[in-house]
């Protein structure tokens, strides 16, 4: 991932916007072992970092690939977008 890591400042704002966005999705942050996971009704997976600055970061990164005509990754894109977001051949290059 490369992306900068948000301030912890904006933890809260990135989940507000989560749970207000148009996003029809269910999860649960679990810290184990000073890492972070993220459980769906499906399947967990792991959170890079050990900061919860780093696995929000991580967690609205991978949102907004995986949703990129959602609120959220517009939102995402146009307040923490990186460079990564306007290479050739990436799959979000529509930002």
């Amino acid at each position: 991932m490369a992306q900068r890591i948000i301030d912890r400042s904006y933890v809260g704002e990135v989940l507000q916007h989560v749970y207000d966005s148009d996003l029809d999705i269910s999860i649960t942050l679990i810290s184990r072992g000073g890492y972070f996971y993220i459980a769906s009704e499906d399947k967990r997976f792991s959170l890079q970092g050990t900061t919860i600055e780093e696995a929000v970061t991580h967690f609205a990164f991978e949102l907004a690939k995986e949703f990129p005509s959602s609120k959220f990754a517009t939102w995402w894109v146009n307040n923490f977008r990186e460079e990564e977001y306007n290479r050739p051949g990436h799959r979000d290059k529509h930002y």
